[in-house]
């Protein structure tokens, strides 16, 4: 089981600012998805937090496994 932390960052916006956000922490099961490692497990979060498709979207993402 991995642990993901993530951070999402937007901007900078035309008046200099960004804005960060914080993801409720969430989990991947290795045994489900295939994960073979924390930076797999990250790779995978960010698949699932890109599906919005939004393109302004810095996002920081820390995978544990616990």
């Amino acid at each position: 089981m991995y642990a993901i932390y993530a951070n999402a960052v937007i901007g900078p916006r035309e008046d200099g600012y960004s804005t960060a956000r914080s993801v409720p922490t969430f989990y991947l099961d290795e045994n489900v998805q295939g994960i073979v490692s924390e930076d797999h497990a990250a790779a995978i979060a960010k698949d699932i937090l890109t599906a919005t498709g939004q393109t302004d979207v810095q996002l920081h993402i820390l995978a544990v496994k616990v």
